[in-house]
């Protein structure tokens, strides 16, 4: 690593943690560069966030994909040199894409409640299995489709037999079939002082200022699915604020100013 990309890398790290992750993502860079597609392990969004301003820095060409648009956990996807620049619907369809999409079914029981997400991801992790090769666990309602790095797709089909105290099959489909879950959306209108993520979080998520504060400065909060560490950050119309632990919403519509100049806002969140 020369001088120039290592002043980088320490730059962008936060902590120890995030300086050995750069460092591997460092090392795919340069295989990519040799002249192979290369791709990391699934990274949250924090590390997306790391992981896109250490590439910007460095001026290296990637492809943030989970499986699907907005999915909240992705790879990087470094293509050769010499490739085409590849927008992510098409590279789903290319026999060397490295995620799989595993469908989980399981015969409906009336007297055993539906498996949640920490069913799933617990089920998984009892294989022995790391948390950086799997994607998002979409959860259905009588089964649930994980996105893979696709080594592991054969894995999973033989070994994946129970949830809880449910038996499942799992088995590989093409990413054409993923079905995204269906969220109950629930709608209020309030008013702000600003459009600051701090002003959104708070009423979204009804906190106090002080609390939604905190949140952003402890790295809580993701902007589009990328962290954000700054509270007077202007949020707009349409953009996905994350909460670790409490959710997602949405900016969705800004009205008009209310006698007292604070703005009228729609916020959605999905539970």
């Amino acid at each position: 690593m020369n001088t120039k990309d290592r002043e980088a890398l320490l730059k962008c790290a936060q902590t120890e943690e995030d300086r050995l992750f750069l460092a591997k993502v460092y090392d795919k860079v340069q295989q990519a560069q040799r002249g192979a597609m290369a791709h990391t392990h699934f990274m949250d969004p924090h590390l997306r966030s790391v992981a896109k301003r250490f590439l910007m820095t460095m001026g290296v060409r990637v492809i943030f994909d989970g499986g699907y648009d907005n999915a909240e956990r992705v790879t990087a996807l470094f293509p050769s040199p010499w490739e085409e620049e590849l927008d992510p619907c098409a590279l789903r369809e290319n026999v060397d894409y490295p995620l799989a999409l595993i469908q989980v079914d399981y015969k409906k029981n009336a007297f055993q409640e539906a498996p949640t997400h920490r069913d799933y991801l617990g089920a998984l992790m009892n294989l022995g299995i790391k948390r950086e090769v799997l994607g998002d666990i979409l959860i259905q309602e009588q089964g649930a489709q994980i996105v893979v790095l696709s080594e592991m797709a054969s894995f999973l089909e033989s070994h994946l037999t129970q949830v809880g105290r449910l038996s499942v099959e799992a088995r590989r489909i093409p990413f054409e079939r993923l079905s995204l879950p269906v969220f109950r959306v629930v709608e209020k209108t309030v008013t702000v002082p600003s459009l600051r993520l701090d002003a959104i979080v708070a009423e979204g998520f009804d906190l106090s200022r002080t609390q939604a504060a905190k949140y952003i400065e402890a790295g809580k909060v993701y902007l589009m699915f990328e962290e954000c560490l700054s509270g007077s950050k202007t949020v707009e119309e349409g953009q996905i604020i994350s909460l670790r632990g409490m959710g997602r919403i949405m900016l969705d519509k800004v009205g008009d100013r209310s006698r007292k100049n604070r703005l009228f806002v729609t916020l959605k969140k999905f539970v």
